[in-house]
């Protein structure tokens, strides 16, 4: 089995591809549209803006074979990852991917609290449905996080966390996974959440 990781200019991709080497995963970094075809689980990390990540993709002519495998292959996306799969974000003009019903919003500091914008650090994630990808994985684990826009509430909804508001850290629909935390960089309990989505079985 080999996992594909999509470079679209994001500067996180190789500690995306150390954390699954490091579980006996065969890595494949995915910066072409022929290379879609040579994996068989896809994952998308997440760093700089959707509009740059939207325009990239075009640039590049993988939008396609991205929105192909995304339907057809086990799908993780990373923070803005998680991000382009909504319809539209309010950090950018350029339209998100539409996996997803829905927009991305940003932080919003509704209680005063003089929150620091990006979110960044530990913060605890509340799970809210049983999935495959947080078995042997405690409610209320702390993930690191780094991100200054959300997606609220919605049906796919797997896990909240508390920053300002309530928002997803985690979503799931059919074979698609994403996350607004970064497993890659929360230790032990990461590399568990890395490990279950390798051997996820859809």
């Amino acid at each position: 089995m080999r996992l594909g990781v999509v470079d679209y200019g994001a500067s996180n991709i190789h500690s995306v591809a150390r954390a699954l080497q490091s579980l006996g995963s065969k890595v494949l970094i995915v910066d072409t549209p022929d290379k879609f075809k040579s994996i068989d689980r896809l994952v998308f990390p997440g760093q700089g803006s959707m509009g740059s990540c939207i325009k990239k993709l075009y640039e590049t002519e993988m939008i396609t074979p991205l929105l192909e495998a995304i339907k057809s292959k086990p799908f993780l996306g990373i923070c803005l990852g998680l991000q382009v799969l909504f319809d539209s974000s309010e950090e950018s003009t350029e339209k998100g991917l539409g996996v997803i019903n829905g927009s991305i919003t940003k932080i919003n500091d509704i209680n005063n609290e003089n929150l620091k914008i990006p979110h960044m650090g530990w913060n605890n994630v509340k799970i809210e449905k049983e999935h495959e990808l947080f078995s042997g994985i405690e409610d209320q684990q702390f993930f690191y996080f780094v991100h200054s826009f959300v997606a609220a509430k919605t049906k796919v909804c797997i896990t909240t966390t508390y920053y300002g508001e309530e928002f997803v850290s985690s979503l799931a629909t059919e074979n698609i996974f994403a996350t607004q935390f970064h497993p890659e960089k929360s230790g032990e309990i990461g590399l568990k959440f890395l490990e279950n989505f390798i051997n996820w079985k859809i």
